[in-house]
């Protein structure tokens, strides 16, 4: 006898210490999801509901705010602070700003298990559609014969559907649909399809615009010969390389196919102009015996690379400049040799808030050993604006709060206390 006691007495401070320890949240502790990731609607921190739920119920109201606008928020906690459901949901709402802010068409469910309370809260632009006594019939005759039987998973599914349909039915589109929209937003699960798919379609784009490059451009030229065509190619080298970027990699392919086309141009034999023949490219070392000073000392520093073809038949000689763009050599305007180079850069007049600066940057020529100034302007100073701190600004009143859309938040919703509340 006594042992039962004991036993009866220690399952009750047991069930007392559980209940002690179960969390009690106040209005700032519950966790708002929705800002977190835009397509989630339950907040479901205790672990009271299964995964399997929680992700039907986002999926169901996902659906629900991308076809009305409508905007449904689930909580379901052990405990909430005070006891008092009914001013609880009403401030939750108001904090979160539930429902688009032009028709207020928001709701809450609220459920504190522990408490065993649960309230339906509405929007203004919702309680034409579920007014008191609705909500009333959704909690006594849907939610509560789950709860009391512990089916939690049950009873909030069974209510979130009879809600969904309410506002889901076409005749309520013109009290419950947002002139702002639903979000543009994309579910978790799709968001690297879709990237996937942006890319391809981004990437196809730029390929196609390259190629579109390529093919006006040799017919531009087709009556040019190899050397005038290869030219032509060179010019669209740079705008191609960044197409290929921005397509991040797929017009690579056209990119190469411009390169390849380039190459062949240059290396392939040339015939000769004079008897037909065909001509001879001759090695780098060859060929500088018939360059110029200023030629050989453009290859030397690669500014320029030149390309010597040599007919064996009757000695007509061809010399091909290509020009490298990588190069900061610049033009000499004394010997014309691509090879100057900035030697000094000096301030001759300082910018000022209210007149332009100077100044003077020395080339010399590895050609002829010229020394050549370039005078050049520097922009005004300009003053920085100063940095105006906005402060927040006021609520929309009782049960407003919330702001835009952007970042996740719901879309500032209020409601006036409509809606019912009950037990089990």
């Amino acid at each position: 006898m006594f042992l039962r006691r004991l036993i009866s007495f220690a399952s009750i401070m047991i069930c007392a210490a559980v209940v002690a320890m179960a969390a009690v949240y106040g209005i700032d502790d519950i966790p708002n999801v929705h800002v977190q990731d835009r397509t989630k609607y339950v907040s479901n921190p205790d672990g009271v509901l299964s995964a399997g739920t929680v992700a039907t119920l986002d999926s169901m109201l996902y659906g629900l705010q991308r076809s009305t606008t409508a905007e449904v928020a689930v909580v379901v906690v052990d405990r909430i602070e005070g006891g008092d459901i009914d001013t609880f949901g009403t401030e939750l709402f108001g904090k979160w700003g539930i429902g688009k802010k032009d028709n207020d068409n928001g709701l809450l469910f609220l459920v504190s298990k522990d408490d065993r309370k649960m309230v339906i809260r509405t929007g203004y632009g919702v309680e034409g559609l579920i007014p008191d006594l609705v909500g009333g019939r959704l909690i006594r005759n849907v939610a509560a014969p789950h709860f009391r039987s512990g089916d939690y998973d049950g009873g909030v599914l069974a209510t979130v559907s009879a809600i969904n349909d309410i506002l889901s039915d076409p005749e309520a589109a013109g009290e419950v649909v947002s002139k702002y929209g639903p979000e543009s937003v994309s579910r978790p699960d799709d968001t690297g399809r879709e990237l996937f798919n942006l890319w391809i379609g981004a990437g196809m784009v730029m390929t196609f615009i390259v190629l579109a490059m390529y093919i006006v451009t040799l017919r531009r030229h087709s009556r040019d010969d190899r050397y005038g065509r290869y030219q032509a190619l060179s010019k669209i080298e740079l705008p191609a390389l960044v197409m290929s970027f921005l397509g991040i990699g797929i017009p690579f392919i056209a990119f190469i196919v411009i390169l390849i086309t380039m190459r062949r141009l240059r290396t392939k034999r040339r015939l000769c102009p004079n008897c037909h023949h065909k001509m001879k490219r001759l090695d780098e070392q060859t060929d500088n015996q018939y360059l110029t000073p200023a030629q050989d000392t453009e290859e030397r520093l690669k500014s320029v690379d030149y390309d010597v073809w040599l007919c064996g038949n009757c000695g007509e000689l061809d010399i091909l400049p290509y020009v490298n763009k990588a190069s900061h050599y610049k033009v000499c305007p004394v010997c014309g040799a691509r090879a100057c180079s900035l030697r000094s850069e000096r301030m001759v007049q300082r910018p000022t808030y209210r007149a332009e600066g100077l100044v003077v940057k020395e080339y010399v020529c590895h050609n002829c050993g010229r020394h050549n100034d370039e005078t050049h302007k520097v922009p005004r100073l300009e003053r920085e604006a100063p940095i105006i701190v906005g402060g927040l600004g006021a609520g929309r009143g009782f049960g407003g709060g919330g702001g835009g859309f952007s970042g996740g938040s719901f879309g500032g919703g209020m409601t006036g206390g409509g809606g019912a509340s009950g037990g089990w």
